[in-house]
């Protein structure tokens, strides 16, 4: 997912909308290079992470429930879905009207299942369930619909349970998307100067139940049917492949995709506009073809033509790295939508409008959302914790294409952009990339995801590196199925040969960044055929650190050498064949690290302790070097904020400080079970996680 993506120099907004009715809230998360050093070229700088939501007045967002992540006793094999979408506005405008109807194919996980859960949000009215013809009793309460089945559902033939329902699908959860009716160019259905309709779904991460009844989690995949009825001046893409496109009522068309490999229900996708569509033929070296297709609106036909020039090449360099396309059989699509980003639906990518530019601005984007169809989509994570397998791995997919169209110094470039140019404090007090929060929108999974890999590479070596790559993508084990972060390190392990549990743990369950020192660095001996380095690392967590170091030959050569640094302090020798003159380390500032001591920080958090924090509460301390106003805020997982403190102004720390002491007793609007504790001053913020019993 790309929330927002942007290849711009100099701004990180999207290009300007003419205004129109109800204000937009946008919110900017990007830094970028400075103009002068972006037009060093040949490189073109990494989509900023912009998180934009475009929230009428009128309708403020609901509250919403993370649906259960238990398996609830059912395995969902199936999901056949018969859609009626209707633009026409009524009480709510911008609402699409929804009348749906799903056959559910599912199996017991074990005996005595007499209940089924599903997740449906209270906008949308259950008309009725039914199980062989027999109708069931249910009952619909807040985002829960809990069906009473006559008998013990079967552990071993599948059966079937209809649900039928109707209603205005709304804006959902903290990213307020679900299925979505925009206008062209940002436009309303009040606005008659632009009249193309889009209705389109975006249900990441747990938004696909803000338009049908499904087991709204990703580790519950299933094969779906989906077919939708829309006025027949509209076209519908789906996931998979178009079977029948045939007349419905009077003025109206109904489309039937049906998907041959499991989805979870976040990338189940329905699209529906006045598109104009085309195909290429796309084959790539090594890997079967891949048919490409297009779907945007007529006036924006030429630009996109231009912006996805280079997808066919994306998909060359990928399934070079990767292994085949893995919805074989399948297209590979891109599909104009009305939103401020892109959404990486199965075989069916959406792109945001504003992307289409001609210029090819957003063409990280383009490489992005590709590689999800094997990260993410093909390798879906089993929990919501692992979602940096997805956009960690999509994000160093961009620096590959980079490395593979460009050149190492591109793919550098975007590396440091998106490392220490974007992120000051090298992520330290964003917490962890095991357990990040808020799941999305979090810069953390992408940026410190692609940093991680690139790390990897340098600890195991380019060899091992891309063998890991294709096993983790290819391996048949794994391929359409739900995989974790423990999965993905047996793979890593078994591509290098060794145990890699000292660097994932200091890199994934720790926030802390290295600082780094150098003690020597010769090139001696006669004649000086020996070069030395003598690195220290003087942070408290002990790292991994891939350290990139180029020796300097007397002939003139130029020999790139790593030293991993994982001890306190390490000496490094090599004996290149020659005379050495010289050594530089981090020759490229490839490094994402601190040399000899880190920048002043503006906020230090220690703590919590106790962590469990039960009914004593639990202590952080709080080191500041510029005396300010701190606040406090408490989220629960649902991103939710329940409390808020102010703690006035903290004074700045002087010599020999033991920081300012802040004793947190959870109230009774803070649950058992793990929380955050954001503390802010000025603009600097720090993010620990707490454990809260009761």
């Amino acid at each position: 997912m790309t929330p927002a993506g942007n290849a711009g120099v100099s701004a990180c907004s999207a290009p300007p909308r003419r205004a129109r009715g109800p204000v937009a809230l946008a919110i900017a998360l990007c830094l970028f290079l400075p103009e002068g050093a972006a037009r060093a070229a040949p490189f073109v700088p990494a989509p900023c992470k912009r998180f934009e939501a475009l929230v009428q007045e009128s309708a403020p967002k609901a509250e919403y429930t993370r649906p259960r992540a238990d398996d609830r006793g059912v395995d969902i094999l199936s999901y056949d879905l018969d859609l009626v979408l209707d633009p026409t506005p009524g009480p709510t405008a911008g609402v699409v009207a929804l009348t749906g109807r799903v056959d559910i194919g599912l199996r017991a996980l074990r005996g005595g299942v007499t209940t089924l859960a599903l997740d449906l949000v209270p906008q949308l009215t259950c008309d009725a369930v039914s199980r062989a013809g027999q109708p069931l009793l249910f009952v619909q309460t807040l985002e829960t619909l809990v069906v009473t089945l006559p008998g013990a559902l079967s552990t071993a033939a599948p059966e079937t349970v209809t649900v039928t329902w109707h209603g205005r699908p709304p804006r959902h959860g903290t990213l307020y998307v679900g299925m979505m009716y925009r206008r062209d160019d940002g436009g309303t259905p009040a606005d008659p100067t632009d009249d193309t309709p889009f209705m389109f779904t975006v249900s990441e991460p747990w938004s696909a139940h803000a338009w049908w009844p499904c087991k709204d989690h990703p580790a519950d995949k299933a094969l779906v049917s989906l077919a939708a009825t829309v006025p027949a001046d509209l076209s519908v893409v789906g996931n998979g492949t178009l079977e029948s496109v045939t007349d419905a009522a009077p003025g109206w068309r109904r489309f039937q995709w049906r998907e041959r490999y499991p989805l979870p229900t976040y990338l189940v996708s329905v699209a529906a506009s006045r598109y104009v569509s085309w195909r290429e033929d796309c084959r790539p070296a090594a890997a079967p073809p891949v048919p490409l297709d297009y779907h945007v609106i007529a006036r924006d036909r030429a630009a996109a033509e231009y912006d996805f020039g280079n997808s066919c090449a994306m998909m060359d360099v990928l399934t070079g790295l990767l292994g085949p396309y893995p919805f074989a059989g399948e297209k590979y699509a891109q599909v104009e939508v009305v939103w401020g980003g892109a959404m990486e639906n199965t075989t069916a990518t959406a792109i945001g409008q504003y992307m289409f530019t001609g210029t090819r601005r957003y063409e990280q984007v383009v490489i992005h959302e590709m590689a999800h169809q094997w990260f993410g989509d093909s390798l879906t994570p089993v929990r919501w914790a692992d979602i940096w397998l997805n956009e960690g791995f999509a994000t160093y997919a961009e620096a590959l294409w980079l490395e593979a169209s460009q050149g190492p110094a591109a793919r550098e470039a975007f590396l440091r952009q998106i490392g220490p140019l974007r992120h000051e404090d090298l992520f330290e007090g964003d917490g962890t990339l095991a357990d990040p929060a808020p799941i999305l929108p979090n810069t953390l999974v992408y940026d410190k995801g692609a940093w991680v890999l690139h790390m990897l590479r340098g600890v195991i070596g380019d060899e091992a590196f891309f063998r890991f790559l294709r096993d983790w993508a290819t391996d048949p084990r794994r391929v359409q199925g739900s995989v974790g972060v423990e999965d993905m390190m047996r793979v890593a392990e078994s591509a290098a040969g060794r145990d890699l549990g000292a660097f994932f743990n200091g890199w994934l369950r720790t926030d802390a960044a290295p600082v780094l020192s150098l003690l020597t660095r010769t090139g001696h001996g006669a004649p000086r055929t020996t070069a030395t380095a003598v690195l220290r690392q003087r942070q408290e967590t002990l790292l991994t650190v891939p350290v990139p170091l180029l020796l300097h030959l007397a002939d003139g050569r130029k020999l790139p050498v790593t030293a991993v640094l994982s001890g306190r302090q390490q000496a490094f020798r090599w004996t290149p064949g020659g005379a050495v003159d010289s050594v530089t380390v981090d020759p490229e500032r490839a490094l994402l690290a601190y040399w000899t001591a880190p920048p002043t920080r503006a906020l230090v958090v220690t703590g919590p302790a106790p962590n469990p924090a039960s009914g004593g509460g639990t202590l952080f301390k709080l080191f500041l070097n510029v005396a300010s106003e701190v606040t406090v805020k408490v989220y629960d997982v649902r991103g939710r904020m329940l409390e808020s403190a102010a703690l006035g102004v903290v004074a700045a720390d002087g010599p020999g400080d033991t920081g300012f002491a802040w004793h947190w007793e959870p109230g009774r609007s803070v649950p058992a079970g793990v929380c955050w504790v954001a503390f802010r001053a000025g603009d600097a913020r720090v993010v620990r996680q707490v454990v809260v019993v009761r």
